[in-house]
């Protein structure tokens, strides 16, 4: 009869760490480094190649519609109808078109005969673009400014991604864990940028919707930094929200939520060096942020139950010849905190 052998579970492998204390390894370096160079590079370039020519003024009568290559991002003046020959020309250009050859016609008549070897100077022309390429390779300004802003996020993410994969693993405290946050990170800070838009062209920070009042350089600026300070445009937009949809409420008889209430602490008497458990107990205790502190120590680590509150606390030696010492708790809509004094045991009243 064969002999069974209990097999014995097997070990879980610890993670992978160099000599600094990353996770990751030479190769994962290199990698990553190569797509954070990539994705840097691409974004920026992809907005200097899109860099449109101009922005149509208020008093600008064009087409709005660009064309949308590598480096040729121009502004169109007027389209070319090549069925009938014909060129459709908005009345600003034109008018621009007639004063440009007025004064190409008046400079041609009094030039003068050249002196010398030097060439008599050319006429001057307008600078009207005339498209007569198919419409559907055109792009409208709108549509631009948003493929432009979406990538100025992402090019401000990048930024602060690659600043943040660099000083953690110099510091060797890269880890693994962190590898979607990194992978996500430019997508919603484009998705981000792309809002920030929105309530600037909404007029919620005090901007007209029209596009011809946009100062493109202010607002790759703004884009920039949404996607480069991710957590702060968010809160400013949670307090563009709140600002808008604070709901008031003057019923005399409505419910207000008062968080939670305190109706006994205990705790046995504290004595230096020992930890002692101390129990606060009422209503609420579950609900909403509390701060917590004795003395000059904040307390970080605490249970909390529908009806308690509890937590471990070991007394300094330098209050060891005191009679009392005082527990604070603030809740968090709470204006002022709520004290109470905590008996020390010393060899007086021991």
């Amino acid at each position: 009869m064969a002999e069974t052998q209990n097999a014995s579970p097997a070990t879980p492998r610890p993670p992978y760490k160099d000599n600094d204390g990353n996770e990751i390894t030479p190769i994962g370096k290199a990698f990553a480094g190569l797509l954070i160079i990539f994705f840097t590079f691409f974004s920026a370039f992809y907005l200097v190649g899109h860099w449109p020519d101009r922005i149509p003024g208020p008093k600008d009568n064009t087409t709005s519609l660009y064309t949308f290559r590598w480096f040729h991002v121009r502004l169109i003046d007027s389209l070319a109808d090549t069925s009938s020959r014909r060129q459709v020309v908005s009345p600003v250009a034109q008018s621009g078109i007639d004063s440009a050859q007025e004064k190409s016609d008046s400079s041609i008549g009094s030039m003068s005969p050249p002196v010398g070897d030097v060439p008599p100077p050319e006429p001057q022309t307008g600078a009207t673009v005339v498209y007569t390429g198919s419409r559907d390779k055109l792009m409208h300004i709108n549509t631009l400014l948003l493929i432009m802003v979406g990538v100025a996020g992402f090019l401000g993410s990048m930024i602060h991604i690659s600043a943040s994969f660099t000083s953690y693993i110099g510091a060797g405290k890269f880890r693994k864990s962190w590898i979607l946050w990194y992978c996500v990170k430019p997508f919603t800070a484009a998705a981000l940028a792309i809002a920030v838009y929105f309530v600037f062209r909404g007029g919620f920070l005090n901007m007209s919707d029209d596009s011809s009042n946009i100062n493109i350089y202010g607002l790759m600026t703004i884009s920039i930094f949404s996607g480069l300070f991710t957590d702060r445009t968010t809160l400013k937009l949670k307090e563009v929200f709140e600002v808008l949809f604070r709901p008031k409420d003057d019923r005399p008889d409505q419910l207000k939520n008062e968080g939670l209430k305190i109706t006994i602490v205990e705790a046995d008497p504290l004595e230096a060096g020992q930890s002692t458990v101390i129990t606060l107990r009422g209503e609420k205790m579950d609900e909403g942020k509390v701060d917590i502190s004795i003395g000059d120590d904040k307390i970080q680590t605490m249970q909390r139950k529908p009806d308690s509150i509890s937590f471990d606390y070991t007394l300094p030696e330098v209050l060891k010849d005191q009679d009392t010492v005082l527990l604070s708790v603030k809740p968090e809509n709470a204006v002022t905190a709520n004290t109470y004094p905590l008996k020390i045991k010393t060899p007086s009243n021991a």
